[in-house]
């Protein structure tokens, strides 16, 4: 069941009546990493279910107001951004992981919609792919996981490197924490994850990535990314 307030609806007629413009509408499971894209001298409203706090990986790129307890109103400083957003909805306390990116299909309207609660575990009591992710990200390892080091090389194809660092697994889920360095480090490259399909079949398949920054340059030629796997 999708629950949405007057704002929420009142902020998506706004949008839709302007001329030419389209939205995006995504359903949120807990296992997603939503797109949030961007345009210089454009603004991007994120509608979200909940009230939220938001955290920025680079906030001096972005401009963020909100317009109401659902919708941030977002717009960019600079023509290439590439950064992660983290929201934490109020009511719930779901941690929602979004990539704002400029390289994105730009639409100004990103709707969110969810069921009435999403929480950090499936019905079963296994950590969602989000929820892995941002425990990767914060070093901060969930009970039932034990945690190896590791210097096996995952991918070496250029423009990319990719090098493991640490391997967490529990039973039906892992997760590899990893260095990502760019073969041509003269050049940006961007990291796509949708594009670097990193497969270990003992691991189970492949279910999500995420990176600290997503576009490698002369000026910072590598990144930690965060690989999750599950059966």
């Amino acid at each position: 069941m999708t629950v949405r307030t007057r704002r929420g609806v009142a902020a998506s007629l706004l949008s839709a009546a302007l001329v030419g413009a389209q939205a995006a509408d995504v359903e949120w499971d807990g296992t997603t990493y939503l797109r949030v894209p961007v345009r210089l001298g454009s603004d991007t409203r994120l509608v979200m279910p909940e009230p939220f706090d938001d955290a920025w990986e680079h906030d001096e790129e972005i401009s963020a107001t909100l317009l109401d307890a659902h919708t941030l109103i977002i717009r960019p400083r600079t023509d290439k951004v590439e950064q992660r957003l983290t929201l934490r909805g109020r009511s719930s306390g779901t941690l929602y992981l979004a990539r704002v990116s400029s390289a994105l299909p730009y639409t100004p309207l990103v709707t969110v919609h969810s069921p009435e609660a999403v929480e950090g575990t499936a019905g079963s009591g296994v950590l969602t792919v989000t929820a892995l992710l941002r425990a990767m990200m914060l070093h901060a390892v969930p009970p039932g996981f034990h945690v190896e080091k590791s210097t096996r090389v995952l991918l070496d194809q250029p423009p990319y490197r990719v090098v493991a660092e640490q391997l967490w697994q529990s039973f039906g889920q892992a997760g590899v924490i990893a260095r990502i360095t760019s073969t041509l480090p003269q050049r940006s490259v961007p990291i796509v994850p949708a594009n670097i399909q990193i497969q270990i079949p003992q691991l189970g398949a492949l279910r999500a990535m995420a990176a600290d920054d997503y576009e490698l340059n002369p000026s910072q030629t590598s990144s930690r990314v965060y690989i999750v796997y599950g059966r």
